[in-house]
């Protein structure tokens, strides 16, 4: 994993001595003993499907909120495939509730490879979350890809909308879904955070464990809430085109506190490992998964996840679980090349993080306001959400700073990120090679007033920061 080169920051004070955390997760081992766990030792061969009626309490059931009701549709059944290639072990559950929606014919058919909103221009693929464009009022489209696998499709179990829920098993035939479905739910509102916590209690009712992780797949936008008014559904996650409603940060820690919370949460979209959004589920989940930046149209490789959670089966603690989704994230797109970002994070030293950067607040801006100007400006920058990496911004601020007590306090405040708040940080591409884990609301525009609704805003001074600094 990456960590900033504290060395500079080392010699202006000594390494802040965190308290013990209040949950047992905290005490943890090395980072760098949890990814080589997450390392696989050789990619195993795929288990045989489990039997149908296997449902005694597990070490593990795995919950996957799959909202294709857009532009994704047809990479429901890509991932879905790509979790059967391993299906689960023997001791894990695997749920999904998958939706899609029925095809779109292309908003500009002129257009070379058919107007689809994954027409490579300049070469490159335009990333799924956040398309269409809102200011274009453009109709729901689908990928390229998958409109042709859309009319080419003769197998039932690949050629069908609606809503359903799937006990993924182990299944060799990637033309096809080998998944025993559970029930087929008809027309469910996949942006209404209500159906999600309705998903997360019903799976544990019905398929329980010792253990749970959380993943929910779709469209992401980081922290930001409700959207324009001609296009609503352009803000936080799972964004559902048929109903134009999605789930916000808030509405997201509340509809995962209503199934019980659970040991991982992770998001499958773009933007969404924000500081912000994991202060909202600080309560809700003990370790949060993200993506700083867009991810690509692909997603996460469930296969390459798999891999690595069949591989250390014996030991799979919440960390080791997280850290082998990172891993096979990053392994999934290392080898094109492709810049991407992936980390996990733990909830429990989040609000000792924000209490002692409200204290750096208060210290930096006492600084040159252009000098922070530069600093934004230079800090790695994601595709949306006003989002900045938080760590990579202290870096360059520490660096100018005039202030001791300022360098000091940065130094206090990165430990606490990195002895209690990081536990792994994974990214392609040299794009990303100061993306350090966690990103921010740091925009180089006005203050978007809606920021205000987050617990972040309301327990913790950034707000203030970011109202200071893009004041006139």
């Amino acid at each position: 994993m990456k960590k900033v080169n504290l060395s500079k920051l080392l010699l202006a004070s000594a390494f802040l001595a965190a308290p013990a955390a209040a949950q047992d997760f905290d005490s943890l081992p090395s980072v760098k003993d949890i990814v080589s766990q997450a390392e696989p030792a050789g990619v195993p061969a795929p288990l045989p499907a489990l039997p149908r009626d296997a449902r005694g309490t597990k070490e593990w059931t795995i919950m996957v909120f799959m909202n294709g009701k857009n532009n994704l549709s047809e990479y429901v059944i890509d991932d879905m495939n790509e979790m059967e290639k391993y299906g689960p072990t023997e001791n894990i559950n695997i749920i999904t509730q998958a939706a899609r929606m029925k095809y779109t014919a292309p908003s500009y058919p002129s257009y070379p490879g058919g107007g689809y909103d994954d027409y490579p221009y300049g070469g490159q693929v335009v990333p799924h979350p956040g398309w269409p464009n809102p200011y274009w009022n453009a109709p729901p489209i689908m990928g390229r890809d998958g409109a042709t696998a859309a009319a080419a499709a003769k197998d039932a179990s690949t050629d069908w909308s609606g809503v359903r829920r799937y006990l993924v098993t182990a299944d060799g035939d990637s033309a096809s879904l080998g998944s025993t479905m559970l029930s087929d739910m008809g027309t469910v509102d996949m942006g209404d955070y209500k159906q999600l916590a309705a998903f997360g209690k019903w799976v544990k009712a019905n398929y329980p464990a010792k253990k749970y992780m959380l993943i929910v797949w779709n469209h992401g936008s980081g922290w930001e809430m409700k959207g324009l008014d001609s296009f609503p559904a352009v803000k936080g996650i799972s964004y559902d085109d048929e109903t134009n409603h999605n789930i916000d940060t808030v509405e997201l820690g509340q509809a995962i506190r209503e199934m019980g919370g659970v040991d991982i949460y992770a998001s499958d979209a773009c933007l969404m490992q924000m500081a912000e959004v994991v202060y909202e589920l600080r309560n809700a989940a003990k370790l949060v998964v993200g993506s700083e930046e867009n991810e690509p149209g692909d997603g996460w490789g469930y296969h390459e996840f798999l891999s690595r959670v069949h591989s250390n089966q014996g030991d799979l603690t919440p960390e080791v679980m997280a850290a082998a989704a990172v891993q096979g994230y990053k392994a999934f797109y290392a080898p094109s090349s492709q810049a991407t970002t992936q980390s996990a994070v733990k909830t429990a030293g989040i609000v000792k993080f924000r209490q002692l950067l409200d204290q750096w607040v208060d210290l930096v801006m006492q600084e040159d306001k252009a000098m922070l100007i530069e600093a934004r400006g230079t800090a790695v920058s994601f595709g949306g959400a006003g989002s900045k990496d938080l760590t990579h911004f202290m870096e360059l601020v520490h660096a100018n700073a005039k202030s001791g007590m300022l360098k000091d306090k940065t130094v206090q405040v990165m430990n606490q990120f990195y002895d209690r708040v990081l536990l792994d940080n994974g990214t392609t591409g040299p794009r990303f090679d100061k993306a350090y884990g966690m990103g921010i609301y740091l925009p180089g525009y006005g203050f978007d007033a809606k920021y205000k609704k987050l617990s972040w805003a309301a327990d913790g001074k950034w707000d203030e920061f970011m109202e200071w600094i893009t004041a006139e």
